[in-house]
């Protein structure tokens, strides 16, 4: 009987990444064409600037949920997850202008590079956009309504590509900004009417009660994602701030095309397995470390054949389409290259730290990572030369991501032998 059920679960699983990949699929061939055009138009500034704009936003996100948004996911009851799902409806706007407030006087650190206020302005908003619609799809994945999710990542695409080719004509610079905020916010929209008949009155005792069981979210995923998100998102920041802006917007590209099969296969995988690793935990650890295997396997496959493709036939086709304005964009884009094939060792897996409880290794890992591209940064900053801190960027943490995926392989194992 048991044999039967864990066939039928695992059929589901398989259905629920096939409907993610096909949503996400559809959305990134969409973004990659429409990428190579709207960077031809734009430019590498109007890119360096979307970099900054999309780097604080996505770190503000991170913070301003407490990570509690996964309690959505681990809860075992409806009634939990629906009170979770709706008070953090209230805590993001509130977490974010504490936040903001504090934020400010770093706006003003660089007085020649500051950001201007009403860009400022869009950047806390699209934080808090970008923390509902996690919201929103963490418990739309714990319904296992996951054509939702996956109609989404499509509209956001398709709005936010539509958007940069009418915005361009008026705000050649600042329209990707603009088609970024605008599309995150109609998501929104959708998302809210979506789960509707889901928004309903709070029982903070609920909610008091669950934090306890929890608390290693709080004290160690919460810092351990920060300094993660940190970590990436700040890089082109640093680069703005040290070097320039179109260096930041050449990055930014570069790390963008590497990252977007990852992306597709993450975004289908991350959500579905998630939600079946917690149920596996419990139940069958065998065929969770078999599972977990075999996404690592496929994932570092599919990876290795993109990546040579990119950096052999794919960099003639790119330098043929941009032509100018995009120096070092290959020799950026095979740096970066062994940093991105070991992330997607673990990118699509990384759910695994929360279900397991082992957000204190992943905090140690991010303070790593964090410790490596300070470092690099200042020694490319000394040598006065930005492809020293690539170098060191994409080997360490490409390193660290390796170990990272061994040890929860080995784990999951071990857990195993005492089932």
């Amino acid at each position: 009987m048991k044999l039967n059920i864990n066939k039928k679960s695992s059929s589901k699983f398989h259905k629920n990444i096939l409907i993610m990949f096909r949503g996400t699929l559809t959305a990134q061939i969409v973004a990659v064409v429409s990428s190579l055009f709207i960077a031809k138009i734009y430019g590498s500034e109007a890119y360096g600037i979307l970099s900054v704009f999309i780097g604080i936003s996505s770190i503000l996100s991170i913070l301003n949920t407490l990570q509690l948004d996964n309690y959505i996911i681990t809860s075992k009851n409806e009634i939990t997850r629906s009170n979770w799902f709706n008070f953090l409806f209230l805590l993001i706007p509130f977490i974010t202008l504490i936040i903001a407030l504090i934020f400010i006087p770093l706006n003003i650190y660089f007085p020649e590079k500051n950001i201007d206020q009403n860009i400022f302005i869009l950047i806390i908003l699209s934080a808090i956009l970008l923390s509902l619609n996690k919201t929103h799809e963490y418990f739309l994945t714990s319904l296992n309504n996951f054509t939702t999710i996956s109609f989404a990542k499509i509209l956001l695409v398709l709005i936010n590509v539509s958007l940069q080719l009418i915005l361009y004509s008026k705000f050649r610079v600042n329209g990707l900004i603009y088609s970024s905020f605008l599309s995150l916010l109609f998501v929104s929209f959708f998302f809210a009417y979506k789960n509707s008949n889901h928004f309903k009155s709070i029982d903070f005792n609920i909610i008091k009660k669950n934090i306890e069981p929890n608390k290693s979210i709080l004290k160690y995923l919460l810092p351990s994602r920060f300094i993660n998100n940190l970590s990436s998102q700040s890089i082109p920041i640093i680069i703005f701030a040290f070097f320039s802006i179109q260096e930041a917007g050449i990055y930014f590209f570069s790390y963008k095309i590497l990252t977007m099969p990852l992306f597709i296969i993450s975004s289908s995988i991350s959500s579905v397995y998630f939600e079946r690793a917690a149920s596996l935990v419990n139940n069958s650890k065998k065929e969770l470390y078999n599972e977990t295997l075999k996404i690592v396997i496929f994932n570092v496959t599919a990876i290795l054949i993109f990546l040579i493709l990119l950096n052999t036939i794919g960099i003639y086709i790119l330098e043929y389409i941009l032509i100018k304005d995009w120096d070092n964009l290959r020799i950026y884009t095979l740096i970066l290259s062994f940093l991105i094939l070991c992330r997607s060792s673990f990118s699509s897996v990384s759910n695994i730290i929360v279900v397991l409880n082992k957000n204190h290794i992943s905090l140690l890992f991010n303070i790593y990572l964090l410790v490596v591209n300070i470092s690099a940064f200042y020694i490319g900053y000394i040598k006065n030369d930005l492809l020293y801190s690539l170098y060191v960027v994409s080997f360490l943490g490409g390193i660290g991501y390796l170990s990272l995926v061994f040890y929860f392989l080995k784990t999951i194992k071990k857990n195993q032998l005492h089932e």
